[in-house]
């Protein structure tokens, strides 16, 4: 999703950066925390079965970028660039912001992540998580996160959502935004921005009403005139399945690796804003769904609100003013059990790596928290979620054995 205030090719690009020093708009990953070294791969899923709305004369395509652990380097390797579309993964979403270069140094940040590297040789089958980025936000705003679950032994499959997405790169090497041949955003993805305009105010009504039952009412009210919404969130799923579903035919050598080795019977699934509200969403149906996480996705769009998900669940909310529990009340019915984190200091896009972003945080589109703590409390909740609903690794942080400064969590 965008914030709520409103090219050279890609290799001469990076060449050019690793030869000047960082520009102002540059950053530094965090380093993974985890014992294995990361590897990145991508590869495109076409779903023959669908016709992409957005360009109704051919089928949908859904790219994947990879994450994983990797086999340790024999020498030193380049590490893979942040940006995987080059500059046009950002520029999209930079014109939103005003002025279409205004992202351009993040061509400068370098991942710790080494391109088709082999996988690590384990004896087991690698756990798999799903993530799904923010609606119109750039598939490459969560990679510290990713980088540090395949560092901890995941692999993890990010599913970016074609033309809905800042930027993605289709099968033919052509990459798509969300803005059309005039520099302004798509037909389909103005008509969701437009049904979010009374967002807000409904929130407010949702976390200042008295009871559950109030809460409910409000929210089917609002959800019940969502429906360019709800065909995006049904979009989005589709596109998931057709990405889990691809697994065991991804040809592509790198990829193939990766994917012969996963374990696809029993998966995580994730993700950031309208990601974790597809993610909810996309599990009430699929039975390999073990457990699912929503990064401050609010409200829960979709059937959710009456219908049993019957997995464990992980919200996580930032500070936003009047969101604070707005979805509470369908989760707490819906899940099998329900954990709540709320973490103070943040805004919506702390959740990602946008909070260390310098021209974000400049205009104020990041909480006050420390870019840093913020990145390590998201990595924390995400991590230890997963190790114990898919890993049998219980939780200190969710069963409150240890506690993180700013960060309150409510267990079933």
């Amino acid at each position: 999703m965008l914030p709520s205030n409103s090219a050279a090719p890609a290799t001469l690009l990076f060449a050019c950066a690793l030869f000047r020093p960082p520009g102002p708009g540059a950053f530094e990953l965090p380093l993974p925390t985890g014992p294995s070294a990361v590897g990145t791969t991508r590869w495109v899923v076409t779903d023959s079965a669908r016709k992409d709305v957005f360009d109704p004369a051919r089928p949908r395509e859904i790219e994947v970028i990879a994450w994983y652990p990797a086999a340790p380097e024999k020498s030193p390797s380049t590490p893979a660039p942040y940006l995987r579309a080059g500059l046009e993964s950002v520029r999209s979403f930079a014109s939103r912001l005003g002025r279409a270069d205004l992202l351009d140094d993040l061509a400068q940040v370098r991942t710790h992540a080494t391109l088709d590297a082999a996988p690590a040789s384990t004896g087991a089958r690698l756990p798999l998580l799903i993530f799904n980025h923010g609606y119109t936000g750039p598939a490459e705003a969560s990679t510290s996160l990713l980088e540090d679950l395949a560092s901890h032994g995941y692999v993890v499959l990010s599913v970016v959502h074609s033309y809905e997405a800042s930027a993605a790169r289709l099968a033919d090497g052509r990459v798509v935004t969300m803005l059309d041949d005039s520099g302004k955003l798509r037909a389909p993805i103005q008509q969701v921005l437009d049904e979010w305009q009374a967002e807000d105010a409904r929130m407010s009504d949702v976390t200042n009403a008295d009871n559950r039952e109030e809460q409910l009412r409000i929210l089917r009210a609002y959800l019940g005139g969502l429906h360019r919404t709800g065909e995006a969130l049904e979009r989005w799923v589709d596109d998931v399945r057709a990405v889990v579903g691809n697994v065991p035919n991804v040809s592509v050598d790198a990829a193939r690796h990766v994917t012969q080795r996963l374990d696809a019977t029993r998966f995580g699934v994730f993700g950031h804003s309208m990601g974790g509200v597809t993610a909810a969403h996309y599990c009430l149906d699929e039975k390999r769904c073990a457990a699912a996480l929503n990064l401050d996705g609010i409200p829960q769009y979709g059937s959710m609100i009456d219908r049993g998900l019957q997995r464990p669940f992980l919200m996580v909310y930032s500070a936003r003013p009047g969101r604070l529990g707005a979805s509470d009340a369908i989760y707490r019915q819906s899940a099998s059990r329900y954990y709540r984190a709320d973490v103070e200091g943040t805004l919506h896009v702390d959740f990602s790596d946008m909070t260390f972003w310098p021209v974000l945080r400049q205009r104020h589109i990041t909480g006050p928290l420390d870019p840093v703590r913020a990145s390590a409390a998201t990595r924390a909740i995400v991590r230890e979620f997963f190790d114990q609903e898919l890993l049998g690794r219980p939780s200190s942080l969710l069963s409150g054995r240890r506690t993180l400064d700013g960060v309150h969590i409510t267990r079933p």
